[in-house]
């Protein structure tokens, strides 16, 4: 047997060449081995009818990629890609796989592989806007009359997020005025909560503004007060509420301002907090008062019952 080897040139070289891959797998492993390593990549969706818009698409996803170490350490987040596929998508909120690809090695896991994703048609519709005024006046300066160009805007979104807008504002800062003027503000869409719908888009954008000033005002710091709205689950009570700041400095007529006693937050709803909070909470500011501010932090400490 060993001298019919020896004789056949076909197995020798057979068996050298399988010596030879057995070899260059060992220096192979030695030299560059395997590893995985993970990758925050960025997440889009693809395939999505121009009607359709996506809710709640995340921004990235972890994406493991296993291969020779010299490839993987060549990789960055941004040599990958991360998508989910909605060629065939319909409306409404349904499971869609995330799928990644990558130049070189192979995926061997995607973080978080399926998405619970909410679909919704695109609307749009005219509204009106609504001057706020933010920000204090000189002494003794009030806003006599204010002109908006235009009047109103288009906003454009997800049907759903479209039926939730509550009103679209225009911020017209008056600090330090104390004689007409004439500027650009921005359009802002708010919900009903009174927080702005940043997925709202708004056409134009801004608007131009004039303002008449007028004088004779009155200006006083009045106490925030939270405005706690509902009940903590089963077991749980509030322990501290800290308010920042904790007084606003309010500006008009001196009779509107004769009829406070405080300023309240928007309701902060309890029924689903379970521990510590800070949350940025616009106050409740009739629209014929100037204030320094609009929005409050309110720090809620909680302790569990026992």
């Amino acid at each position: 047997m060993k001298n019919s080897v020896r004789e056949n040139p076909l197995i020798i070289k057979v068996m050298s060449l399988l010596v030879a891959c057995a070899l260059w797998v060992y220096v192979m492993n030695e030299q560059n081995p395997f590893t995985t390593r993970s990758f925050n990549v960025q997440l889009s969706s693809v395939s999505l009818a121009d009607d359709m818009v996506v809710n709640d698409l995340p921004n990235s996803v972890k994406v493991r990629v296993s291969g020779p170490r010299a490839q993987i350490a060549a990789l960055s987040d941004e040599s990958l890609q991360a998508y989910v596929d909605l060629s065939e998508a319909a409306k409404g909120r349904n499971t869609y796989a995330v799928q990644a690809r990558t130049p070189v090695g192979e995926i061997v896991e995607i973080s978080p592989s399926l998405l619970q994703l909410e679909l919704d048609t695109i609307a749009e519709k005219m509204v009106s806007i609504e001057p706020r005024i933010v920000g204090v006046p000189n002494s003794g300066v009030t806003v006599g009359k204010m002109d908006l160009k235009p009047t109103a805007v288009t906003i454009k979104g997800a049907s759903g997020r479209v039926a939730e807008v509550a009103k679209v504002i225009v911020l017209v800062d008056i600090s330090d005025h104390d004689k007409n003027f004439e500027d650009e503000a921005a359009v802002v869409a708010l919900g009903k909560d009174g927080r702005e719908m940043y997925d709202i888009k708004i056409d134009p954008g801004k608007v131009h503004i004039s303002v008449v000033v007028l004088k004779q005002l009155a200006t006083n710091n009045f106490p925030i007060k939270a405005d706690l709205s509902g009940s903590l689950p089963t077991g749980f009570a509030v322990d501290s509420i800290k308010l920042t700041p904790d007084t606003v400095k309010l500006t008009a007529e001196p009779q509107v301002l004769g009829h406070l006693t405080e300023i309240k937050t928007a309701p902060v709803v309890l029924d689903r907090i379970t521990g510590d909070v800070e949350l940025k909470t616009p106050l409740q500011i009739p629209d014929n008062i100037l204030a320094d501010t609009h929005n409050v932090i309110v720090d809620i400490k909680i302790r569990k019952l026992e």
